[in-house]
């Protein structure tokens, strides 16, 4: 039998594991998948712009491929259980984004953005059968430290 520090540094590990490979996605791919982390009805807030739904979601991937080509890096950690319910677990976790307009290499940047995420996730409801036994119910990030000037990818407001 585990205890309940160990199934909380496992349930840490395994939603660490789920945010990383989220921002893979988006950093590596075209974002295209993205929308398969969250529920049907997730909220994602940019800053004060929230988008429901994984419709919504993928709109919001399409609009940023077409803008052209983009190279991104979103560095998380610090990720932190705020809550922890059977089918619930709160956590907030620090974003360090690297982006710029272009094709790669590009030139040696200041990160654009600092932020906090505050994800909510949800048991899936077949866990067993899921690609993901976890996914996000929303996601809200929250800038801390912004370089004036740069353009984000997504719309904030």
């Amino acid at each position: 039998m585990r205890s309940s520090g160990e199934t909380t540094a496992l349930l840490q590990a395994d939603l660490s594991t789920l945010i990383t490979a989220l921002w893979f996605e988006i950093d590596h791919g075209d974002g295209s998948a993205a929308s398969g982390f969250f529920t049907a009805g997730a909220d994602l807030t940019f800053s004060r712009r929230t988008f429901h739904g994984t419709a919504e979601i993928d709109a919001v991937y399409r609009d940023r491929a077409a803008r052209g080509p983009r190279v991104s890096r979103h560095l998380a950690s610090n990720v932190h259980i705020r809550r922890h319910e059977t089918d619930l677990v709160d956590v907030v976790s620090a974003l360090v984004l690297y982006a710029q307009d272009g094709e790669p290499p590009i030139a040696a940047t200041a990160p654009v953005l600092i932020a906090d995420v505050f994800d909510r996730f949800v048991r899936a409801e077949h866990p067993d059968q899921a690609p993901r036994p976890w996914l996000i119910a929303s996601r809200r990030i929250e800038n801390r430290f912004l370089l004036p000037g740069d353009v984000l990818a997504v719309p904030t407001r």
